[in-house]
């Protein structure tokens, strides 16, 4: 009662004083008693009252802000100034900056909230090393080893949304005052080291808008000097009282209802930390709802924060709610020309034009790590900035796998105006730590495990240097090292020592029944010289020695036992332009070894071998594309190789036939499929499910045994999980061959 009251009298006060004041003045042609003509007596109208919005948090639920906004725009209601919390914040400042509601609706269902809770960099955009990471370790299992093993201190680190903030918040650089936007705006977020509120006014609107929406574990805190800014909604959630104090005398606050939260619900350490968190911030909010003159309350039980692919109906929501309050909001509305005098104000402060950057400045890195971020920027000096060009440019220096994120503003220096780009480097890392599983259940009444780890540190030998070492338990038991050096710092021109030792379980099976079973052991040292085209291919020569012995432990001798010195030189070369390390979708891959043996154990002499593998991925609708794949090798005529140079059999390689089945020095393997995408998992459990099926068709020369021309057909449910590729399916070959198989790895 008391609010409906302050708010009847701030809208009749400047009625009421000019219906007084005209009470008492002398009209013109009134003349005073014993005196001249008195001349009319003008006042200055009162200026209307100014209002203020306060927008509150809550994930995606708070892009109904969008909808409450509109229905004010098309209803003439003015926003003198705007507050926010964390998505709440986000709208706000988006909405300050000059962006309408049209305009924000359209940049939400625009994005591709996949790519922005996920942050991690698409596999295009992944330098050739981590792409390779990506291949031997399909998964999302990444530690770091600078402090101990650890894990980030957020799940995202804000690298795609910060670029979002960066692309509406650059014309505004050099504010001194968040006052100075088309609507002046504050937002808040949590001082993590003392715990209190903290209300952005000035300085950068990316910064703030980035720290306001920054969720503890979710998103990665936002580091400025000393002070660490976590999402505002722990203290403030609803900042009625922010608007307050910029000098709003009317307060309307949109406020998000969510459902209750039911005892049955809270079954999981996940819900229970949920519910402790909306306990906190719900106490807060009350606070504000209690500071507000008028309240747009926007029901959203039905919908929850990580809602953002159902941005549409949420927004219509926050229209309708708006529409509700319709009787009350309208006491605040314009009239025309005075809405149009609002607007005229309102694009007079907004920018639109970016300045020609006259010079590139990096920060937040080393002044080697500088230095090589420069190269990639020169062509962004003396142009119009190419905003979409430039995110794609930061986006693949994350993919580097040192930075957790990069963004840009301008800055002025010595009468000039530049471009800073500033990079995060990663906090826990490197080193870095990947573990890996693979689980082959293709073979009825045996899985075979491997667990891997790989280890990877940076610049041990010089700028971009890398040592590699990966470490293998299960089926196979082995350790493989690789330092990688280029040249130079800016150099595509590298070499790079290796060694490896391993110890084998080697499988050979007809149909389901096991035909032999060797240990083979292998030690070898060498070196490549190598040089990288980029990001997609690479081509190594080559020279190492070692020794190869394979021992029979059960079974015929399917295979030759043999023990020996080996000496090969290799010419490598891979391309890689797929979409995806697990599950391409899109592109074409190529990879091609050529081999000089000059020894071999069991070899009459030395003999050159060489196989190729190509790929195409095509999609042919939004949830469908097909596949093609063909390899094959030769030893060019020799047969006396000592142990069988190729294999076939298993899963992708004849899907229905008995691990390693055939084996022989020339074969060839096509495959071709189909692959549709059946649902999509949530972000930080994995990708996607699909349905494939392929069939397959190969020959191995020389093989007298088993089918003349083997070929099947293989299906099954295909999830690309956090933990790497989980396929489980059946295949169905000529001659008798069929089989139910199950595989955690890599799949093609």
């Amino acid at each position: 009662m008391c609010r409906a009251l302050s708010i009847l009298v701030l809208l009749l006060a400047p009625f009421c004083l000019r219906a007084q004041q005209e009470n008492h003045a002398s009209p013109a042609s009134q003349q005073a008693p014993g005196g001249p003509i008195v001349a009319e007596s003008k006042t200055a109208p009162r200026p209307r009252p100014k209002i203020g919005v306060a927008l509150e948090g809550g994930g995606a639920l708070g892009l109904a802000h969008i909808g409450v906004l509109k229905w004010f725009e098309e209803h003439h209601i003015p926003v003198d100034y705007v507050a926010g919390t964390s998505m709440g914040g986000l709208v706000g400042g988006f909405y300050a900056a000059g962006m309408n509601p049209d305009e924000l609706k359209a940049l939400i269902e625009g994005l591709d909230w996949r790519k922005i809770l996920g942050d991690r960099p698409l596999y295009e955009d992944l330098s050739f090393r981590r792409k390779e990471d990506q291949r031997a370790y399909p998964n999302s299992l990444i530690f770091g080893l600078r402090q101990g093993l650890s894990v980030p201190a957020g799940l995202n680190a804000g690298h795609q949304i910060g670029l979002l903030i960066d692309r509406v918040a650059l014309p505004y650089y050099g504010l001194s005052t968040f006052h100075e936007l088309p609507v002046p705006f504050r937002c808040v977020a949590t001082d993590l080291v003392s715990g209190k509120p903290y209300v952005f006014k000035d300085g950068s609107l990316a910064v703030a808008l980035r720290a306001t929406m920054s969720i503890p574990g979710a998103f990665s805190p936002v580091h400025d000097g000393q002070t660490v800014f976590v999402d505002g909604g722990l203290t403030n959630n609803l900042p009625t009282d922010v608007v307050r104090q910029m000098g709003a005398d009317i307060v309307i606050a949109v406020h998000l209802e969510r459902a209750p939260m039911e005892a049955n619900d809270l079954q999981s350490i996940f819900r229970v930390l949920e519910q402790s968190v909306r306990v906190v911030i719900a106490e807060n909010e009350v606070r504000g709802l209690a500071r507000a003159d008028a309240v747009v309350s926007v029901p959203l039980g039905e919908y929850g924060s990580t809602d953002y692919q159902k941005n549409a109906p949420i927004m219509q929501r926050g229209y309708e709610a708006a529409n509700d309050r319709s009787r009350l909001l309208a006491a605040f509305a314009l009239d025309n020309a005075n809405w149009q005098e609002y607007l005229r104000e309102r694009a007079a402060r907004k920018r639109t034009e970016a300045p020609v950057p006259q010079f590139i400045k990096v920060q937040g890195t080393s002044e080697n790590g500088a230095r090589d971020v420069g190269r990639y920027l020169k062509s962004f000096q003396d142009k119009p900035l190419d905003r979409e060009k430039l995110d794609h440019v930061l986006t693949r220096l994350k993919g580097m796998g040192r930075y957790d994120s990069a963004g840009y503003r301008f800055t002025e220096q010595n009468g000039q105006t530049g471009l800073l780009v500033q990079v995060v480097e990663k906090s826990d890392a490197p080193p870095m730590f990947q573990p890996a599983f693979e689980v082959d259940g293709s073979q009825g009444g045996n899985v075979d495990f491997t667990m891997g780890t790989r280890f990877t540190f940076m610049d041990v030998a010089g700028f971009r240097s890398e040592w590699r070492t990966d470490l293998l338990l299960g089926n196979t038991y082995g350790i493989q090292t690789e330092l990688y050096r280029p040249f130079r710092a800016e150099s595509r021109w590298f070499f790079a020592p290796h060694g490896d030792a391993s110890d084998t379980t080697f499988q050979i099976y007809a149909k389901n029944d096991p035909l032999a079973d060797y240990r083979i052991y292998r030690i070898n040292i060498g070196g490549d010289l190598g040089y990288s085209f980029g990001r997609s291919s690479e081509l190594r020569v080559g020279y190492e020695v070692g020794s190869l012995n394979t021992k029979l432990r059960l079974g015929a001798p399917e295979i030759p036992s043999v023990a020996g010195r080996v000496g090969q030189a290799r010419l490598h070369y891979l391309l890689d332009h797929t979409d995806d390390p697990v599950i391409p979708r899109r592109g074409f891959s190529a990879e091609s070894n050529f081999r000089w043996f000059h020894q071999s154990p069991g070899a009459n002499g030395s003999f050159s071998s060489m196989d190729l593998k190509l790929g195409y991925f095509q999609p042919i609708t939004r949830p469908a594309s097909v596949f093609l794949e063909g390899e094959g090798g030769t030893t060019f005529g020799t047969t006396s190789t000592g142990i069988p140079q190729f294999f076939l059999g298993g899963p992708v390689r004849l899907s229905a036939y008995g691990q390693n089945e055939f084996h022989g020095n020339q074969y060839y393997l096509f495959r071709a499929g189909y692959l549709h995408d059946l649902l999509t998992l949530p972000p930080f459990l994995g990708k996607k499910v699909y349905a494939v099926g392929s069939y397959e068709f190969g020959k191995m020369y020389g093989v007298t045994t088993g089918s003349e021309f083997p070929n099947d057909v293989a299906a099954g449910l295909l999830a690309e999980t956090a933990l790497g590729p989980f396929f489980i399916g059946g295949s169905v070959g000529d001659s008798g061959h069929r089989k139910w198989f199950f595989q955690l790895g890599r799949v093609f």
